[in-house]
């Protein structure tokens, strides 16, 4: 095993359980054009992924802001998706 000290050492990751603020912030300092840019590539990065594994995604994608996860779902056509019901 690797030896660790100092910072390393005293470093508590489970303190931060936020794993969705800095890219909703991200996406919030966006402008209208690029946030359509990023939802373009995202949705024709996604084509021919399991429908399971686009609509975790998308479940990831509005935990970070709604409306990043609305535009995806409506890129992949993907309507009525249950969030809550994803356990994400």
């Amino acid at each position: 095993p690797l030896r660790i000290d100092g910072d390393a050492d005293r470093y508590d990751h489970r303190v931060d359980s936020n794993h969705y603020a800095q890219a909703g912030d991200l996406f919030r300092l966006m402008d209208g054009a690029a946030q359509q840019r990023l939802i373009d590539n995202i949705v024709g990065a996604m084509q021919g992924v399991p429908r399971d594994i686009q609509e975790r995604q998308i479940a990831h994608f509005t935990n970070a802001d709604p409306a990043y996860g609305a535009g995806v779902a409506k890129g992949l056509s993907i309507e009525n998706l249950g969030i809550e019901d994803l356990g994400i």
